[in-house]
């Protein structure tokens, strides 16, 4: 006996196929209801169906004004490793990094959060986080200058790695401890440097780094691209 598909359900598979194959890509712009509407002979209703169940599967995403568009596909973090990176080379992604800018600073606020006096130097390190040539995330992090000085930390223009960096001083993080929230970026250059509008909302997540004596080496913030970025955890009772 032969069945009959659907409309909506035929239009979501010609659509994935087309992501699946290559002919759309992360970014495209898919055909306007009006033009699937003819292609297929259906109602509106039914182009709705179909781009609805595509947006709720993650294919898709519609940008009020502009139209529909196919989703990009976000980095998932599963928690498994200290560093973003290695999660995204297990994922088969490109990464690469930018130095935004090095510094050294004083500040009673992240003084605290390392523990140390209020007025020992911090060496800054802010930088872009890329995968697959698209920026990512915005990561800042600070260190007390007498465990990574201020000239050492330069290096990390050429290890690419913040914690390669600080292998180089002999400081080795073991584990991490992190704060995910909800943060609009409202600073207009890193909202530039991330490609989105400021005050975009984006995850913020504020990590505390441990060594093998417990004690803090590094805080860092990190402003992450809600459109490329998820988290999952596995909770075992």
């Amino acid at each position: 006996m032969e069945y009959k598909v659907a409309k909506y359900f035929q239009i979501e598979q010609d659509i994935i196929e087309a992501i699946k194959s290559g002919r759309l890509k992360p970014g495209d712009k898919v055909d306007s209801e009006s033009v699937l509407k003819k292609k297929y002979n259906v109602s509106t209703i039914t182009v709705r169906k179909a781009f609805t169940d595509l947006i709720n599967e993650g294919y898709l995403t519609g940008i009020q004004g502009l139209g529909t568009f196919v989703a990009k596909k976000q980095m998932i973090r599963g928690l498994t490793s200290l560093s973003f990176s290695d999660e995204l080379l297990q994922q088969g992604y490109e990464i690469d990094m930018h130095v935004d800018k090095i510094e050294l600073i004083t500040n009673t606020q992240i003084a605290e959060k390392l523990t140390i006096d209020p007025q020992q130097p911090i060496v800054c390190v802010h930088r872009i986080r890329l995968a697959n040539g698209e920026p990512i995330a915005y990561q800042s992090s600070f260190v007390d200058s007498r465990l990574l000085p201020l000239e050492k930390a330069q290096t990390v223009h050429e290890t690419k790695s913040f914690y390669k960096t600080l292998a180089q001083v002999n400081v080795t993080p073991v584990w991490v401890n992190e704060n995910y929230s909800v943060r609009e970026v409202g600073d207009a250059p890193i909202a530039k440097l991330m490609n989105i509008r400021k005050n975009t909302a984006t995850f913020f997540v504020k990590r505390l780094t441990f060594d093998q004596r417990d004690e803090i080496i590094e805080y860092a913030e990190t402003y992450f691209n809600k459109d490329w970025y998820s988290v999952t955890v596995n909770i075992k009772v």
